[in-house]
């Protein structure tokens, strides 16, 4: 299994979902970190084609290992997954909130959150969860990472894996609706849409056990 994570982000965005299937089965798995990314941020040099190459790299890595592979892809990872499963053989992929499009703010209205909305949003403090991060993405790394999702966002409709889409009615930062309009372009796609879950399901205990239950339930027990 390839677990992808997303942009300015790293193995702990997923590793609770790994966490919980690591400890039920036994499977081989590749799980990167491209470039820059991680715990401790240093995006001045990597760029988007790196990101990507560190996901392919890994991809290659498995196949070698194993008959059959499965991808899970959160945001950025989502997009790169998608990208690979239309190359290479992926027997099931599960795309988290894949960041197919960014929220900007003057389009929050097209959310039509509720006050309920943004006091879930308050109560997990996400603010202060990524204020102290943001410092240290600079502005040519944002437009590394729009440009490698423009490279690689196009072509799903070509995707002949069966695919989960999960993504939360509470995302700040890629619009659900975005997930919609992907599950009628991939063919073989079932979409779950958490209804107060946030942009990374990991903020909550709840949500995060929301997504590990679909996901085990859709490439184990289907």
């Amino acid at each position: 299994m390839l677990f992808l994570h997303g942009y300015t982000g790293g193995r702990y965005e997923l590793e609770p979902l790994f966490d919980y299937l690591k400890s039920r089965y036994d499977f081989e798995y590749e799980f990167p970190v491209y470039p820059g990314h991680g715990t401790i941020l240093d995006l001045k040099a990597s760029t988007g084609d790196q990101w990507y190459a560190e996901a392919l790299d890994a991809y290659h890595a498995l196949k070698q290992r194993v008959d059959r592979v499965h991808i899970i892809g959160f945001s950025m990872g989502g997009v790169f997954a998608s990208h690979i499963a239309q190359h290479e053989p992926v027997e099931k992929l599960v795309l988290i909130a894949p960041a197919f499009e960014h929220i900007k703010l003057s389009q929050l209205n097209r959310l039509n959150l509720t006050p309920r909305h943004f006091s879930e949003h308050m109560k997990m403090k996400l603010y202060q969860k990524i204020k102290k991060r943001i410092k240290d993405i600079p502005f040519r790394a944002y437009q590394e990472f729009k440009t490698i999702v423009e490279t690689k966002k196009d072509g799903v409709e070509h995707i002949p894996s069966r695919t989960l889409i999960i993504h939360g009615k509470l995302d700040l930062l890629v619009p659900y609706e975005s997930s919609v309009e992907l599950a009628k372009k991939i063919p073989d796609a079932t979409l779950d849409l958490i209804e107060d879950a946030p942009h990374l399901f990991a903020f909550t205990d709840r949500n995060q056990l929301e997504l590990n239950i679909a996901a085990e339930r859709f490439l184990f027990k289907e």
